[in-house]
C-alpha cells in the first residue's frame, strides 16, 4: 500500500501456512502456539483494487476462523507526479477466548512522486469499532516517504491516533461526565461482563490520543528477501503501555520454487489501541504459496511499464545468453524477439522480482520485445529502439 502499482486487470490469489509461537503478556486473547492458514484473494486493476482476506488457527485439536476482511482502494489518475486515493475497509476478528472486535474505516491519501525511486504520502482517516468495551471512535493522520537504493526499499512513516476512549475517573481526567456505560458508546450486548465491571466504577469518556513513529526496510537478493520494521509509540502514560514503546520485527523469505516461499521471522509488536489487541512477542516459521491466476487482455499503462527495473543478457556457453529482468508485482513475462522467429516465451520466476530465461543469441545484432502480464510488447528498458513495421518499437541487443 506504500508503493500502490497495480498489475491491470489482474486477479491474484495467495496462501500462507505454517506455525505461530507467541506471547501475548500472560493475556488469552492470543493462543500461545498455534499452525495458522491464510488465504487471500484479490482484484487490481489500473483505476484501484479489492482485496478479500481471512485466517484460521488450529489449537486443541479443532480449527478456530479468526478474522476476515475485506477492503478496496479507488486511484485517481497521475497528474504532474500527484496521485489521490480513497480507501475504505471492513474487518471482523473472532475469538472464543475474548469478546472480539469488528471495524470499518475509510480514508484518503495523496502521493507524490519525486521520482521512480523515491516519493511521500499524507493522508487521514476515520473508523467505527464495534464489540471493542474501551474505544468508540478513531480517527487517524499519517505521512511518510519511500526511497529505493540499489535493491533496498527504505519506509519512514509517521501516524497520529485520536481515540474516544472509555475509562474509570481514576484512571483519566474525564472530559464529559462520568457515568455508566452504555451500548450507544461502542460496548455491546455480548460485553456483559466487562460492562457490569465497568459499571461498578465511574466511568468517564476520554480524548487520548498516541503516535507511532515506524522506519521499515526491505532488502531483495534476488531469490532472498530480508525485511525489517523498528518503532517507537509516545503518548500519555495512561494510552502508552510499558511493553509499547518500542518494537521491533524481522522476516526472512528464501524462494524455493516460481510460486513457493519459505518464511521465517519474529519479533514485538505494540498494541492497537482501536482494537484492545495487546502487545505481543512472536516467531513465525511458514511456507507461502501463489497458486494460478486469471489474466485479462487491457491495455498496459505507463505506470505498468515504469516496473521493469533491469534488462540485461549474461553469456553463458557459446551460442547463448542468459535474459535476466527484475519486474515487481506482476504475475508472468514474456519475450520474443528474431531468435525466436517472433514467438512468445515465457520467462522462468526465480524470486518474488526477478526472472530468467537462456536463450539461442550468437554474435551479432539482435531484435527483442518484452511484456507483462500478457500486456502490450515494448522494447526493453535500456537497450536502443528501432520502429518495427506495425508502428511500434523493439529493442536492439547487441551479442559479442
Amino acid at each position: 500500500m506504500l508503493i500502490p502499482q497495480f498489475a491491470d486487470g489482474q486477479l491474484t490469489s495467495r496462501i500462507e501456512a505454517g506455525g505461530l509461537r507467541t506471547d501475548a503478556s500472560g493475556q488469552a486473547a492470543i493462543p500461545t502456539d498455534i499452525w495458522r492458514v491464510a488465504p487471500t484473494v484479490g482484484m487490481r486493476g489500473p483505476h484501484g483494487s479489492v482485496s478479500l482476506g481471512s485466517s484460521a488457527w488450529y489449537g486443541n485439536q479443532s480449527w478456530q476462523l479468526v478474522d476476515g476482511s475485506i477492503g478496496g482502494t479507488l486511484v485517481a489518475p497521475t497528474i504532474y507526479g500527484v496521485r489521490a486515493e480513497l480507501i475504505g475497509n471492513a474487518s471482523r476478528a473472532y475469538d472464543d477466548r475474548s469478546l472480539g472486535s469488528d471495524q470499518v474505516d475509510v480514508g484518503t491519501r495523496i502521493n507524490f512522486a519525486f521520482s521512480k525511486r523515491a516519493g511521500a504520502w499524507v493522508g487521514g482517516g476515520v473508523a467505527r469499532p464495534w464489540r471493542v468495551t474501551a474505544v468508540s471512535t478513531v480517527d487517524l493522520m499519517n505521512a511518510g516517504a519511500w526511497m529505493d537504493v540499489g535493491r533496498a526499499t527504505f519506509t519512514a512513516t509517521g501516524t497520529t491516533l485520536g481515540l474516544t476512549k472509555i475509562g474509570t475517573s481514576d484512571q483519566y481526567s474525564s472530559i464529559d461526565p462520568c457515568g455508566t456505560p452504555s451500548t450507544s458508546v461502542g460496548l455491546s450486548a455480548d460485553a456483559t461482563l466487562t460492562t457490569a465491571a465497568l459499571a461498578s466504577q465511574e466511568t468517564c469518556h476520554r480524548r487520548s490520543q498516541v503516535s507511532d513513529f515506524t522506519g521499515a526496510v526491505r532488502w531483495n537478493l534476488d531469490r532472498f528477501e530480508i525485511a525489517g520494521e523498528g518503532g517507537h509509540r509516545i503518548g500519555q502514560a495512561a494510552d502508552v503501555p510499558s511493553d509499547s514503546h518500542y518494537w521491533g520485527s524481522a522476516t526472512f523469505t528464501m524462494w524455493v520454487a516460481p510460486r513457493a516461499a519459505f518464511v521465517m521471522g519474529g519479533g514485538t509488536q505494540p498494541s492497537n489501541p482501536a482494537r484492545g489487541i495487546p502487545a505481543r512477542s512472536f516467531g513465525t516459521i511458514g511456507m507461502m504459496f501463489a497458486y494460478a491466476q486469471t489474466k485479462y487482455s487491457v491495455p498496459v499503462t505507463e505506470m505498468n511499464l515504469a516496473r521493469i527495473a533491469l534488462f540485461e543478457a549474461k553469456p553463458l556457453a557459446e551460442g547463448m545468453q542468459k535474459i535476466v529482468v527484475r519486474v515487481a508485482r506482476v504475475e508472468s513475462v514474456d519475450i520474443m524477439g528474431d531468435f525466436s522467429d517472433w514467438s512468445p516465451l515465457t520467462m522462468v520466476r526465480r524470486g518474488r522480482d526477478l526472472w530468467e530465461l537462456s536463450v539461442p543469441l550468437g554474435p551479432g545484432r539482435h531484435q527483442i520485445n518484452i511484456r507483462t502480464d500478457g500486456g502490450k510488447w515494448i522494447a526493453p528498458p535500456g537497450l536502443p529502439k528501432v520502429s518495427d513495421m506495425f508502428s511500434g518499437e523493439v529493442g536492439v541487443l547487441i551479442v559479442k
